[in-house]
């Protein structure tokens, strides 16, 4: 009889146990987290292996201002991700969606002479040899400041940020 009261009192603190942390776990997913003014990482898919950029780190360690990085601020006090006006291809996709990405028309003005209203003519498009693809600004962008401040450059040092 006592090994059943020893079984009984057992199972009852595992199952305290587990109640408490089904209570917590519950709480910590009820609990909106603040919203961050940077994000901690940034995960970009390439074909060269992906790369989990620090972007919290870049802002706050390194002391980069926002606008180093997001040249493009458009007036806006939100910076755009490198995607809206860098595609990984100008593809029919992009051409349709793209504009979505924008929080006002006067991003437009960007790339094109006036807001479009309609699909544009081909020889109302902009010129896209200008508009460097992602993986081309990201390695304008990232290389040229890892050179200039110290970062990981040269041939050697692709996997220091693309993962295998």
């Amino acid at each position: 009889m006592n090994e059943v009261k020893l079984l009984q009192r057992r199972y009852l603190t595992i199952a305290a146990i587990i109640a408490a942390l089904f209570v917590i776990a519950i709480a910590g997913y009820m609990i909106p987290v603040e919203k961050q003014d940077v994000p901690a990482r940034i995960v970009m898919d390439n074909t060269g292996g992906r790369v989990i950029f620090s972007h919290q780190a870049h802002a706050e360690d390194y002391g980069f201002d926002c606008i180093d990085c997001h040249h493009d601020d458009i007036g806006s006090d939100t910076f755009l991700a490198c995607g809206t006006c860098h595609p990984a291809e100008f593809n029919d996709d992009f051409r349709v969606n793209h504009q979505k990405a924008f929080p006002s028309d006067e991003a437009c003005l960007r790339c094109h002479d006036d807001v479009p209203t309609a699909p544009l003519a081909e020889d109302e498009r902009p010129d896209i040899e200008n508009i460097p693809l992602r993986a081309e600004a990201f390695h304008t962008q990232c290389m040229g400041c890892h050179e200039e401040n110290g970062g990981p450059y040269g041939d050697d040092s692709c996997y220091q940020c693309h993962a295998r």
